[in-house]
């Protein structure tokens, strides 16, 4: 190969370097910033620590170059100038990606529940749409064995599928909020729903069900967030979080969310939620990533985790597993918390509205 071409791809391979290493830099700078405004910024910031992957090949790319050329020196080659830089930001790059991906990662697996503590399997599953499997779905939703099911995207030909199905039989306590398009929950129990229905949500509705164990009342709010995928789906997406946050901060009593929350925990909202108080399931007892979202049946596994269980203070997380869910584009999550027996008369008062 003669020198003129073997620079022609020295250079093409520095170019495509850079153009790499400068389109990282933006997805981590998008990460730092967490717009909360911008769509694309605010899904970037979702998957920033896959995005940040190649930092690592060129990380490599970079450093085999510098050797090779550090052995060169003595025949006059090029300077290391170049790649030297290259493998400074490929190496910065590296560490912001381990930075985001290492936190996101359950190493806790499953715990001891406390002794006398009341067992609750919570399962949340984000049924989607147009789900054609929905009867399979509800005999695998049957076979988790939950105490509780709260399901997001029901709508109301989805629920002559459900009424035909064991799940109706198996849960004779429900809540049901069908309603056409995306916005439609369900809460199916086999304790009792004292109380609940639908509540408005910074403009948006979910269900919430205040459930009779021997533990107590828990009150448990079905949460399907917009996704922020549009200007306009933004600003009712952080309005959302906002209600939600202000009904953690008035509840004194034992609180679980659950469902679809289109949002990770590398977005500010999300966040500042868990910040009131509430503690996230998967953090405290998953294992892995357990990513929810996307689910498919092609070569692309789940990216991000959007679907979450938060609890209060007084909930124990015991174990958090995500399995697949039927005809749907989410994993579902199951989770197994125990709850303290109460302490007296004050402790099975309603929560605060």
């Amino acid at each position: 190969m003669t020198r003129g071409v073997t620079r022609a791809l020295t250079r093409t391979a520095c170019g495509l370097g850079w153009l790499a290493a400068g389109g990282m830099t933006a997805i981590a700078l998008a990460r730092a910033l967490s717009s909360e405004t911008e769509p694309l910024l605010i899904g970037v910031q979702g998957i920033a620590a896959w995005l940040l992957l190649p930092a690592y090949p060129l990380l490599a790319c970079a450093g085999i170059v510098a050797v090779r050329r550090a052995r060169r020196r003595s025949d006059g080659a090029a300077p290391l100038r170049w790649p030297l830089a290259l493998g400074t930001v490929a190496l910065a790059l590296a560490v912001a990606q381990a930075t985001l991906l290492v936190p996101a990662i359950g190493w806790n697996g499953p715990r001891t529940a406390p002794v006398g503590a009341t067992p609750l399997r919570i399962v949340s599953a984000n049924v989607l749409l147009d789900n054609t499997e929905l009867a399979s779905l509800a005999g695998e939703l049957v076979a988790t064995d939950a105490d509780v099911i709260v399901l997001e995207e029901v709508t109301p030909e989805h629920l002559a599928t459900l009424a035909a199905s064991p799940l109706w039989a198996a849960y004779p306590e429900r809540l049901l909020d069908a309603l056409p398009g995306y916005q439609g929950s369900a809460i199916f129990s086999r304790l009792p729903i004292e109380d609940g229905g639908p509540i408005d949500v910074a403009g948006s509705p979910m269900l919430e069900a205040r459930i009779r164990t021997p533990a107590g009342l828990v009150r448990v709010i079905d949460v399907h967030a917009v996704a922020p995928v549009t200007v306009e789906n933004t600003v009712l997406w952080r309005g959302q979080y906002a209600e939600l946050a202000r009904i953690a901060a008035r509840d004194t009593g034992t609180l679980i969310l659950a469902g679809d929350f289109n949002a990770t925990l590398d977005h500010g909202p999300l966040r500042r939620l868990v910040a009131t108080g509430l503690r996230d399931a998967f953090m405290e007892s998953g294992r892995g990533f357990g990513a929810t979202w996307p689910r498919w049946d092609g070569l692309v596994p789940p990216l991000m985790r959007i679907d979450h269980v938060l609890v209060s203070q007084q909930v124990t997380v015991v174990a958090v597993t995500d399995q697949m869910s039927a005809g749907s584009d989410h994993r579902r999550l199951v989770v197994d918390l125990a709850l303290p027996q109460p302490q007296g008369p004050s402790s099975l008062k309603t929560p605060t509205p």
